[in-house]
C-alpha cells in the first residue's frame, strides 16, 4: 500500500471517529451550552433605544457659498455631523442635563459600575460616549442615534437628550452670526439717534440766534443731493461693519480648528482673482456716478451696471471656490466647519465688494462737499446743520429697518437639524439574546467537540481497526471481539499489577471456544484457525509461536483458544508454555507448574511426565516448570531444538505461549526454531511503532512472521466495515437465529469454567 493510500480518509472514517469519541463531543456540547445558558441568565440586561435626526441642507440666515460636490461629498458631510454627536463636548452637555433630571441616580449607577466613587463630569462624559453609537442611513441626510443603557427608561431619555443638545446647538451656530449683527445694530440705533436728536438741537438753535429761516433753493438742493449720497455712503459702512461682525464671530469659531489656514484661505489671490476685485471696484465707482448723475435703477444703462456686478462678484466666488477646492481635501483640517468656511469667503468677497462701493460713494460726497464748502459763510453753516439733520434721520430710520429685520430672521432661526423621530422606552433588552448565545454556544461545543475527537484521534498511535494493521503491511489473520468483563473480575482488573493468580484466572474464564463454542468470539477464533491452514498450502505451518508487541494485549487467551479450536476438529493439539518469566497456562488448566519444559530440559524430568492431558479431547498442554534464571539461553540451547523436534514426530500441531517481543527477547530466540510467528495486537492499546518494532526485531532474525491479530474489538468497530460476521454462522431455526442475532449485537460476557478450575482461585 503507497503512502498516499495510507493517508487518505473517507467520510466513513471521521463518522467513525466521532461515534467513537462520542462523550467527549457531548460533554463538549453540554459545557458551551450550559455556559452559555448560564452567562444569558446571569449578565444584566442592555436596552436600546434610537432616534433619528435629518440634517437639512439649507439652514441658517445666509446661502450656502460653495456646492457638496466642490467642496466636499454628502458622504463627508453626514460624517462630520456623526463626529460632532459623538463629540466630547455634547456628552459633556447631555451629561449636565441629566444630572438635572429625575434620572440622575440611575445614571450614575450606570457610571459607577462597581465602583462605590461618584463619577465626575469627564467619566459621566465617557460612559455617554461608550454607550452612544451613531449611525448615518445610507443615501438619506437623516442619521439614527442609538443609546443603550441597563434600564429602558433613562436609554429612551439618554437618546432624546443626545439629539436634543445637538439640536440646541445647531441653533446656537445658526442664530450666532444675526445675534452679533442683531447686537450691532442696536447699538448703532442708540448712537444714531441721540446724533439725530443733536443735530436737530443745533439746527435749531442756529435758526432762532441767526434768524435764518430757509436755504435758496439751488443750496437746497446740494444739501440734497448731498446728504442722499451721505445716506447711501453711511448705509454701506454700516452693512460693511455688520459683514465684519458677522466675519469676526465666524472667525472666531474657527480660530481654534484651523490656526492658520483660515488667514490662509481668506488672502488666497492669483492674477485673476485680483483683476477681477479691481473690475468689480470700477464698475461700483461707476454705479456711484450714475447715481450721483440722477440716473435711476431701472435705466437700462444702471441695469447694464447692476449685471456686470452681478457677474464679475459671480466669477470671483467661482475662481475662489476653484483655487480653495484644488487645495483642499477631506482629509485637511476642516473637520465639520466646511459650510461655515464657505459662508466666510463669501463674506469676505461682499466686504470687497462693499469697500468698492464705499469707495465710490466716497468720492462723490467729497465732490458735493467741496461745492457746498464754496457758500458764504452763514449759508454753509445752515446747509451743514440741514445735512447732519436729514442724513441722521435717513441713518436712524435705515438702522430702525435693519435691526427690525434682524429681529426677525433671529427669531426665524431653526437651524439645519430636525429630530424626526424621539426615543421611546423599549419593550425588550438587546443583551443577552439568550436563544442566539445558546445556540452559538451548541454550534461552539459541537463542532470544539468534533475538533478534539478528530486531534485527539491524530494524536492516538493504537491500532484499532483491521485497516489499521494491514497499513503496517502485516497480514490480518483474524479479530476477536472484546469480551466483557464481569464486576467482580472488573474490579479487580482497575489495577495494572495484577498477580500471576489473578491473571490465570481471567484468562481461564476466557476460554469462550470451549465454554460457548456456538458464540460469535468462538466463531471468530475459529476463522483465525482457518486463516491460519491456508495461510501457506505448500507447507502449512505445524509449529507456531503466539506473542505480542508488549504485555497484557491477550497473547494468552488467544493461544489457549486457538489450542482448543484445533483440538476440536480432531486435531492433535500440543500447548506449551514458553514464557519462562510468568508463566499462566498452568494455572488456566488447572495443573501444577511442575514437572515442566524447563525440568525436561534441566534433565530432571522424562518427556512423558512433562506431558499432560486437559479435560478438552486431542489438547495436551506442557507447562513451564522451574523458572530458570537463564531463560533466554535456555531457549535458544541444542536442547530445547531436540525437544521441538521430537515434539514434532508426536503431535500434528504446536502452540507456543512466549513473553512479549520487544521486552525480552525469548520470543525472537524461539521463533528461529518454529515455522511460523503470530503477532496479537490488542485494539486500543497496542501502538503503531510498537507493532512495527516487534515486526523489525523478528524480521532481523529472518522469523517467519504468518500475520496478525487484531485482539479485543470493539464491536461496533468491527462490524462496521465486516457486518456480514454476525450472519456467517448458519442457525438451521429461525427462532434459535433471531435468538442469536439478539445475542451477538450485546457484547459478549465471560462465561465461568465449569469443567476445571484453577489451581489457586482467588
Amino acid at each position: 500500500m503507497s503512502k498516499t493510500e495510507e493517508k487518505q480518509i473517507t467520510l466513513t472514517d471521521y463518522l467513525r471517529i466521532l461515534l467513537r469519541r462520542k462523550w467527549l463531543i457531548i460533554l463538549t456540547f453540554l459545557c458551551f451550552t450550559g455556559s452559555a445558558l448560564a452567562f444569558s441568565f446571569l449578565i444584566p440586561p442592555t436596552y436600546q433605544a434610537s432616534t433619528t435626526i435629518m440634517i437639512e441642507e439649507q439652514g441658517g440666515m445666509e446661502d450656502h457659498l460653495f456646492t457638496i460636490s466642490t467642496m466636499m461629498k454628502a458622504e463627508a458631510k453626514i460624517r462630520n455631523q456623526v463626529e460632532i454627536i459623538k463629540s466630547r463636548t455634547l456628552a459633556e452637555a447631555v451629561a449636565e442635563e441629566v444630572l438635572d433630571s429625575p434620572y440622575r441616580e440611575a445614571f450614575e449607577n450606570m457610571a459607577k459600575g462597581k465602583n462605590e466613587i461618584s463619577p465626575s463630569k469627564a467619566q459621566l462624559a465617557k460612559v455617554i460616549q461608550q454607550n452612544l453609537n451613531v449611525t448615518p442611513i445610507r443615501d438619506t441626510d437623516i442619521i439614527e442615534v442609538e443609546m443603550t443603557a441597563p434600564d429602558p427608561e433613562l436609554a429612551a431619555y439618554l437618546a432624546n437628550s443626545v439629539a436634543t443638545e445637538y439640536h440646541q446647538q445647531s441653533l446656537r451656530i445658526s442664530r450666532g452670526e444675526i445675534s452679533e449683527v442683531r447686537k450691532f445694530l442696536q447699538n448703532q440705533l442708540q448712537v444714531a439717534q441721540d446724533s439725530l436728536l443733536l443735530a436737530e438741537e443745533e439746527l435749531k438753535n442756529y435758526m432762532e440766534t441767526q434768524e435764518v429761516s430757509a436755504l435758496p433753493d439751488e443750496t437746497k438742493e446740494l444739501v440734497k443731493q448731498l446728504a442722499q449720497f451721505e445716506s447711501l455712503l453711511n448705509e454701506t459702512k454700516i452693512e460693511l461693519e455688520a459683514n465684519q461682525k458677522r466675519l469676526a464671530y465666524m472667525k472666531r469659531q474657527l480660530d481654534e480648528r484651523k490656526g492658520r489656514l483660515l488667514d490662509e484661505i481668506t488672502q488666497i489671490s492669483t492674477p485673476v482673482i485680483q483683476k477681477l476685485r479691481k473690475e468689480m471696484a470700477d464698475l461700483e465707482a461707476m454705479r456711484a456716478e450714475y447715481v450721483s448723475q440722477g440716473v435711476e435703477e431701472t435705466h437700462p444703462k444702471m441695469q447694464q451696471i447692476l449685471n456686470r456686478i452681478k457677474e464679475t462678484k459671480n466669477k470671483l466666488i467661482a475662481e475662489t471656490n476653484l483655487l480653495v477646492s484644488r487645495n483642499l481635501t477631506l482629509k485637511d483640517p476642516l473637520g465639520y466647519s466646511q459650510d461655515l468656511l464657505g459662508n466666510i469667503l463669501n463674506l469676505e468677497i461682499e466686504i470687497q465688494s462693499l469697500s468698492a462701493k464705499a469707495n465710490g460713494l466716497r468720492k462723490i460726497v467729497n465732490r458735493y462737499t467741496a461745492k457746498m464748502n464754496k457758500l458764504p459763510e452763514k449759508s454753509l453753516k445752515l446747509a451743514r446743520l440741514e445735512r447732519s439733520t436729514k442724513v441722521g434721520e435717513n441713518i436712524f430710520l435705515l438702522l430702525k429697518e435693519k435691526y427690525e429685520e434682524a429681529k426677525i430672521k433671529e427669531a426665524g432661526q431653526i437651524g439645519n437639524v430636525r429630530i424626526i423621530d424621539k426615543a421611546v422606552p423599549p419593550e425588550f433588552p438587546i443583551k443577552p439574546r439568550k436563544k442566539l448565545n445558546v445556540l452559538l454556544g451548541a454550534c461552539l461545543g459541537l463542532l470544539l467537540g468534533a475538533g478534539l475527537a478528530v486531534l485527539l484521534e491524530s494524536l492516538d498511535t493504537s491500532l484499532r481497526r483491521i485497516e489499521d494493521v494491514e497499513s503496517l503491511g502485516l497480514p490480518v489473520l483474524g479479530h476477536i471481539p472484546k469480551i466483557k468483563e464481569p464486576d467482580k473480575y472488573k474490579r479487580r482488573m482497575i489495577s495494572p499489577n495484577l498477580t500471576d493468580d489473578e491473571v490465570a484466572k481471567k484468562v481461564a474464564s476466557h476460554l469462550l471456544t470451549h465454554f460457548a463454542p456456538k458464540s460469535p468470539i468462538s466463531e471468530a477464533y475459529r476463522t483465525l484457525r482457518t486463516n491460519l491452514q491456508f495461510s501457506n498450502l505448500d507447507q502449512p505451518p505445524h509449529t507456531i509461536l503466539i506473542t505480542s508487541p508488549g504485555p497484557g494485549e491477550g497473547k494468552s487467551t488467544t493461544v489457549a483458544n486457538l489450542a482448543i479450536t484445533f483440538s476440536q476438529m480432531e486435531t492433535k493439539t500440543l500447548l506449551l508454555d514458553a514464557d519462562f518469566r510468568r508463566p499462566i497456562l498452568h494455572s488456566i488448566f488447572g495443573m501444577e507448574k511442575e514437572p515442566g519444559v524447563t525440568n525436561y530440559l534441566a534433565g530432571k524430568a522424562p518427556l512423558e511426565t512433562v506431558i499432560r492431558k486437559t479435560p478438552v479431547e486431542n489438547l495436551d498442554v506442557i507447562t513451564c516448570g522451574v523458572i530458570p534464571p537463564n531463560p533466554s539461553e535456555l531457549l535458544a540451547s541444542e536442547k530445547m531444538k531436540g525437544f521441538v523436534d521430537q515434539l514434532k514426530n508426536r503431535y500434528q500441531m504446536m502452540l507456543f505461549d512466549s513473553p512479549p517481543v520487544i521486552a525480552v527477547t525469548d520470543a525472537v530466540v524461539l521463533s528461529l526454531l518454529l515455522d511460523g510467528v503470530v503477532l496479537i495486537a490488542c485494539a486500543g492499546q497496542t501502538s503503531r511503532p510498537g507493532l512495527t518494532r516487534a515486526k523489525n526485531l523478528l524480521d532481523n532474525v529472518n522469523a517467519k512472521v504468518i500475520g496478525a491479530v487484531l485482539n479485543k474489538v470493539e464491536a461496533k468497530t468491527a462490524y462496521g466495515s465486516y457486518h456480514y460476521y454476525y450472519y456467517y454462522h448458519y442457525y438451521p431455526d429461525r427462532k434459535e437465529k433471531r435468538k442469536v442475532k439478539r445475542k451477538a449485537k450485546k457484547e459478549p460476557k465471560i462465561i465461568e469454567p465449569k469443567e476445571w478450575q484453577p489451581v489457586h482461585p482467588i
